[in-house]
Order: structure tokens, then sequence, then C-alpha cells
């Protein structure tokens, strides 16, 4: 595994791994989370963490939606939390969650919708991409023929919420499943005209206009078929493999992986950013819904399978937005 020579922008320097202090691995985005007691380090500067807080960084948004509007491309909207600035773009700057990075397996949040028992139509998803086609957004080097994708299959889950309402919550069956594949841009090439100094291997945010090592994007999965009503409240995760993590690692012995910008996928985060749905609500404003193969990432720092990790997540949810006919 490669290891950087510096990182920048970023909110992650040292991980703690099985209980022993490691560097981030350099083609994980934006590293690992600190120890208990650690610092984080970002773009203002360092900010002190609680223990197993998650880990972000800066982004710039590529895709927009209209401010939490009740109807989305004439559907109503039952949950969103799609953090938006006044143009309606989402945020450029957006906390995320890798997975590569993490040994994150599944991530996603639990979901109160407005409209109980609706019939679900679409789920979109805010993902940040800080892959290159060459180089490195660490190394200072990153290169992107404009407009490159990647194709990666992206599975969604929906999972009924146990014991709701009264509680205690946790992860219930399997409601629904979908696989589809995306094309996940690469972040732009370096820009070294106004990207200079601290920021030295950015590129110029098309929304912000400042200089972000990422790149968000945002994936839709169609539920329409077969019908589905959802009950009041559900859990909504996402799971995809890279080289070490996900339930099916594709594993250290790809083309890509030899590379100096490593294989895209392991570049690949959840947008983790805002404090939940404007639009409906969550099971737990505290928690997320997560699975991790490596215990220390947990909030509790032990823990096994998909769970509602909490109560280290506050204001980390991820951005999603659910339509129905």
């Amino acid at each position: 595994m490669r290891v950087p020579t510096k990182i920048q922008g970023l909110l992650v320097v040292a991980a703690c791994i099985a209980g022993l202090l490691g560097a981030a691995r350099a083609d994980a985005s934006e590293g690992l989370r600190p120890p208990s007691g650690g610092m984080l380090y970002g773009p203002a500067g360092v900010l002190r963490a609680p223990a197993h807080v998650p880990y972000y960084g800066r982004t710039s948004a590529v895709t927009g939606f209209s401010n939490h509007n009740m109807r989305f491309n004439n559907s109503p909207v039952i949950y969103d939390s799609l953090v938006v600035n006044q143009a309606g773009y989402t945020s450029s700057y957006i906390y995320s969650e890798g997975f590569e990075c993490c040994s994150t397996k599944e991530f996603g949040d639990g979901l109160i919708f407005t409209s109980p028992n609706a019939r679900i139509k679409y789920v979109w998803l805010v993902m940040n991409s800080w892959a290159c086609e060459s180089g490195t957004w660490w190394g200072d080097n990153c290169q992107t023929t404009p407009g490159a994708k990647f194709s990666l299959p992206i599975t969604m889950n929906i999972y009924s919420v146990a014991n709701y309402p009264s509680g205690p919550f946790g992860v219930g069956s399997l409601i629904a499943t979908r696989t589809q594949t995306f094309s996940i841009p690469y972040r732009p090439s370096k820009n070294d005209r106004i990207c200079q100094g601290p920021n030295a291997g950015a590129f110029l945010g098309p929304v912000d206009k400042e200089c972000d090592n990422g790149l968000s994007s945002i994936i839709s999965f169609n539920f329409s078929l077969p019908k589905l009503t959802l009950p009041p409240a559900a859990i909504v995760t996402v799971a995809f493999n890279t080289s070490d993590a996900g339930y099916n690692p594709i594993g250290d012995n790809t083309a890509c992986f030899s590379t100096q910008q490593g294989c895209p996928y392991d570049s690949l985060n959840v947008s983790s950013n805002g404090t939940g749905g404007f639009v409906g609500g969550n099971v737990d404003p505290n928690g997320v819904v997560v699975n991790y193969g490596n215990p220390y990432f947990y909030c509790s720092g032990t823990g096994s399978g998909l769970v509602i990790d909490t109560p280290c997540w506050t204001d980390y949810h991820p951005e999603i937005k659910v339509t129905s006919f």
C-alpha cells in the first residue's frame, strides 16, 4: 500500500488501526479517523476530534437540486437531506465516508418519511471522488481528461427499522435491493495557476470556486418496479467493493492497483454531510447505519455487522433524497 508523503486539505493525518497508529493510505481519499483524543486536520486548520469521529474532507459539487422542494421532477419528495447552496447546488464543502480506508462494507442512514405507506420511485445519493486518471491528489500531480469517468457497480439496500417507533431501533429485514453500474467522474486535474502553496495539487471547484481535492456527483436508483410500498421509516444504505473493502473485495492483483494513481474505486467516498433530513427526519439524529470490517471504526470502538452506529455521527449524515408516486 502506498503512503503519501504529504496530505493536503484533509481532516486526517494519523490513523489508528487495531489500536496501533499508522499512516493513512494514499488512495483512500481522506485517510482514517484519528485515535481517541486525537486531532483532525482540515482546510481551516486543526480541529479537535471526539473519539471515533468520522473523517471528512472538502469537495466540490457538480450536480444540484432545487432547494428542498416537496416535489422533484413532478414527484413528491418524502425525504431529503441534500445540503444545497442558495442557487440549489449541493454544498461545496462536503464531508464524506471512505470505504477502502475504513474497511467499510455498507453505509447509510435511517430515514423517517413524510408520507407513511408511500410507494417509492427514486432514491438519490451524493458520492465524491478523489480519483485521478494519472497521478494522485496527494502527490500534487493529478491529471484527468475533462469528462473522464470510471464504471462501478453500486448496490442500494432498503431495510425495515426494527422496533419502530417504540425502540430500541435496529436494522430489520431487507425490503428491497438494487445494483446498478454508474459512471463516476474522476476529479479534475490540478490547477497550478490558482491552487498554490498549501492548496497545491487541488483543482478549482466549478461551484465554490475554491481549491478542492474531491469532486461530488449524484447517483440515482430506480425503485419504480416492482411496486414497493415503504413503511413509515426505513434504512437506506449503499455498498460497493474496493481493493480491500466491501463484502467481496476486488483484491490487489489488478492492473490499476500497481499504477501510481491506484484503482479509482479506492478513492470513492459517500457523502456524510449535514444534520440529516430537511424533509422528513432521521431514526437516530446522532447515528448512521454502517458495517465495518474493522470494529475500531464503530463509535464505541467495538461491534460487528450492519448496525445503527451512534452517537458519534451528529451532523454527519449521508445526503439522500427519496421520491414517491
